[in-house]
């Protein structure tokens, strides 16, 4: 029913709040020094007693890896805002908070050394493969699958101009499915699925869905069954995993993006239900340096936010 946010603006903390405070008060997420949120998972559902959809949950990622707790009941409809550094909010709200959108800018984080190697995701069966993370950008992506899960997948990179095709795992005769990147664009995240099938030893991967920066995100590439998890955080540049006649896990490479923002941030639509007063914190932050969630009765009905500016 209550979110606030603490904005960081020009060295300065800007804390702004939506929603009304129940006497149940507020939990935090305060983000560590040089570390900023790049994702924003978003439940919301009609519960009874309400006209629209109202957001029942929020779980927030950063660029370092941290993941707050799940501020409410994971249920109903999921959304995620991401696929850069968040740097503002906005949204709707009454005595709950009925949606939430975002603003983000492309990540401009250093470097310093290389690629950050995410952790596979999947089983522990298979032999390990792995692409590197020396590419400039994945281009395209195919995936095959087989009776049960994904048993192949080829990449598509970019370094020095050229394209390299890299693949893995055992094509059959159902062929492939490709998700081919426009020209600037690159991946954000993929989510991969994964579960133990009547006859695997392992668990194997059933399903992966890739987004990317500029919003475009694949077809479920399988079945989305089993356990769920989320490679992303900034721009992927390459994969590793195992695989024998079915892929058993995937990992990436990911850095910072670094793509230019000539018109500013992207305000990224608000997900939730329609009801409420629209409230909009802007995207004229640096950061979202603390963030506080208020719950009530049947969601989340106040927000703060504090940011740097």
């Amino acid at each position: 029913v209550y979110v606030k946010f603490d904005y960081e603006k020009d060295g300065k903390i800007v804390s702004l709040e939506h929603g009304k405070k129940t006497l149940l008060g507020t939990e935090e997420f305060v983000l560590d020094p040089e570390d900023y949120i790049t994702s924003v998972k978003v439940y919301y559902e009609k519960i009874f007693g309400t006209a629209t959809e109202i957001i029942t949950a929020l779980i927030f990622k950063t660029f370092k890896g941290k993941t707050s707790q799940p501020f409410g009941l994971t249920s109903g409809r999921e959304s995620e805002l991401g696929g850069g550094k968040i740097v503002g909010f906005h949204g709707s709200a009454s005595d709950a908070i009925h949606s939430l959108g975002a603003y983000r800018i492309p990540s401009t984080t250093p470097v310093p050394n290389g690629p950050t190697k995410l952790e596979a995701q999947g089983g522990h069966g298979g032999e390990l493969w792995d692409d590197g993370g020396v590419y400039e950008n994945v281009k395209k992506v195919y995936v095959g699958q087989g009776d049960s899960g994904v048993v192949y997948v080829k990449f598509d990179y970019e370094k020095d101009g050229k394209i390299v095709s890299l693949e893995h795992g055992k094509k059959t005769l159902l062929g492939t499915e490709e998700f081919v990147l426009d020209p600037e664009d690159y991946i954000t995240s993929v989510k991969v699925y994964y579960e133990k099938i009547f006859g695997t030893a392992t668990e194997i991967i059933t399903a992966l869905i890739f987004k990317t920066f500029k919003g475009k995100t694949s077809q479920p590439f399988g079945l989305t069954s089993g356990r769920e998890s989320e490679l992303g955080g900034g721009k992927i540049v390459g994969f590793h995993g195992s695989a024998s006649d079915a892929i058993h896990s995937l990992g990436a490479y990911r850095i910072p993006s670094t793509t230019p923002v000539p018109n500013g941030p992207t305000k990224l639509e608000a997900q939730g239900g329609h009801g409420g007063e629209l409230w909009d914190d802007g995207g004229v932050y640096e950061n979202v340096k603390k963030v506080y969630v208020g719950q009530g009765d049947s969601g989340v009905v106040y927000v703060k936010f504090d940011y740097e500016k």
